[in-house]
């Protein structure tokens, strides 16, 4: 079954919220992304800005949303502005958006066609002259590019007007999942998890990486998701020691582990996952040592991740784990791992990424590192070990609901441990 959108509700609720932390006396506006050129007439999939999905539900291009915050007196106004389609885009692209559409999908109070919005704009720009928008850096322009021709027309035509950044109103809105929110997370770790259990049994030497990838593609496709939530993973050997390895162009080999990132998206809510198992079904004993320690780390780390635990923190003990893990490994001893200046340490030649980020509507979700984990926070558990000496990369992964009572592991039906995986794969 494909997905369902999120309730008009959701979208209504999440515009009233940041209207309430905008500063009085400004205006919003935040446009929809616009299509992606692949090439000659060619678009990529359309893929909404995550921002903008959720303050409106809609996924269409060429949309505004304005809201507006009086200062002492008057009330607060939100108007979202659509496309009108013509009759030719009708006839090439079917049944197009219209108002009463929009309203269904939004919950809006008021809505107007994009051939509106410039007059609209002209006559409060004058008294707003705060404007919060998606821009603040050079990369925001490349990424908002509609956003940012906007602006340019207004900042000439009304030199008085100063913007103001969105994005940190924006994180601290979404770093908490509502129910709603969780639960299509929940359905995007489900469909990642049937798939890797779909797939992982097929994989055997001689296959090539792009076949494991595009099979986990068809199962996500299979179960309704609506895409990828990124580019997946899929590093064979001593490809897994390149941390975003995504060209798919080895074979895997019958020793090989073979290392898998990847995550169906459901309601453009992400999941991200990652596992590593043995191209021949069988680990080694080397290989079951390596993975077994690392799974040991994984759940130390998971039960960490707990109400009020800073980032930094979290990260810091699980590398004081690592250290740990590395000694008895073998790859150096205690007394070098003291010697290490405290700018080098020697466990990150093995271990040279974060263990946890946020997620959500973004697989990387915006997230304040100085704010402590709290109730309704979903973060990756990632830890892993990169050993170039023996061409070995190990990665284990899970999105973690951060509970009332202690993490929650929306992960926690996809096999970790050796056996079952090796289980698994020889079923």
């Amino acid at each position: 079954m494909k997905a369902r959108s999120l309730s008009p509700g959701f979208f209504r609720q999440n515009r009233r919220r940041l209207l309430e932390i905008m500063e009085p006396g400004t205006m919003a506006v935040i446009c929809a992304a616009g299509p992606k050129l692949r090439n000659g007439d060619q678009h990529y999939t359309y893929r909404q800005d995550s921002d903008f999905f959720y303050l409106t539900g809609m996924e269409i291009p060429d949309c505004t949303l304005v809201l507006l915050k009086p200062g002492s007196a008057g009330h607060e106004t939100e108007r979202l502005f659509i496309h009108q389609p013509s009759e030719t885009e009708g006839l090439w692209e079917g049944r197009a958006m219209d108002l009463e559409k929009a309203r269904l999908i939004s919950a809006a109070a008021s809505l107007a066609w994009m051939d509106e919005l410039d007059e609209f704009l002209s006559s409060y720009i004058p008294v707003f002259t705060e404007v919060y928008s998606s821009l603040g850096t050079a990369d925001d322009v490349l990424t908002h590019l509609v956003d940012y021709r906007l602006m340019e027309v207004m900042k000439q035509r009304f030199p008085s007007l100063h913007l103001r950044k969105l994005a940190p109103l924006m994180t601290r809105l979404r770093m908490r999942k509502s129910d709603e929110e969780i639960l299509a997370m929940r359905t995007a770790c489900d469909i990642t998890g049937g798939a890797f259990k779909r797939v992982v049994g097929r994989i055997e030497p001689g296959m090539w990486e792009y076949q494991i990838a595009a099979k986990l593609g068809a199962a996500f496709f299979h179960a309704g998701a609506g895409a990828h939530a990124f580019e997946p993973i899929v590093a064979s050997g001593k490809n897994a020691l390149v941390l975003h390895y995504i060209s798919h162009s080895s074979r895997c080999q019958k020793d090989e582990l073979v290392l898998l990132d990847f995550g169906a998206e459901w309601n453009n809510y992400a999941a991200d996952c990652s596992r590593t198992v043995p191209v021949s079904g069988r680990f080694s004993a080397r290989q079951r040592k390596v993975y077994q320690g690392l799974l040991g780390v994984f759940y130390q780390a998971r039960a960490l991740m707990t109400r009020g635990t800073l980032m930094r923190d979290f990260h810091h003990q699980v590398c004081e784990m690592m250290e740990d893990f590395h000694i008895g490994l073998g790859l150096y001893t205690s007394v070098e791992a003291k010697r290490a200046p405290e700018t080098a340490p020697l466990w990150k030649r093995y271990y040279m990424h974060g263990t946890s980020h946020s997620i959500g509507l973004d697989v990387h979700d915006p997230f304040d590192r100085s704010i402590a984990f709290e109730p309704g926070m979903v973060f990756s558990c990632e830890p892993a070990i990169y050993i170039p000496e023996e061409g070995l990369g190990i990665r284990i992964e899970n999105d973690i609901l951060i509970g009332e009572e202690g993490p929650i592991d929306l992960m926690d039906d996809i096999p970790l441990d050796a056996d079952e995986l090796e289980a698994l794969m020889n079923a």
